[in-house]
């Protein structure tokens, strides 16, 4: 099974893109929390209603996992 999670939407992968930015900015020093992504989000034009979905969809379908309040994102392969 060489990758066993479900496909994104572009706009899942418009996010996630901009997550993997965000977390290379901060680097592995500083933890992101949801709200953290999401005013990063908002910053780059994406509404928050959508960003908490999105995010929440990024979750579900394992393209994202959180530890305690941090989000962080798995290597892609």
């Amino acid at each position: 099974m060489a990758n066993s999670r479900r496909p994104i939407a572009p706009a899942e992968e418009d996010v996630l893109d901009h997550l993997e930015v965000y977390l290379e900015e901060l680097g592995d020093t500083d933890p992101v929390t949801r709200e953290m992504a999401i005013t990063y989000l908002a910053e780059q034009e994406i509404r928050p209603a959508d960003a908490r979905d999105i995010i929440e969809q990024l979750l579900l379908k394992g393209y994202l996992y959180e530890v305690g309040d941090d989000i962080r994102i798995p290597p892609r392969s």
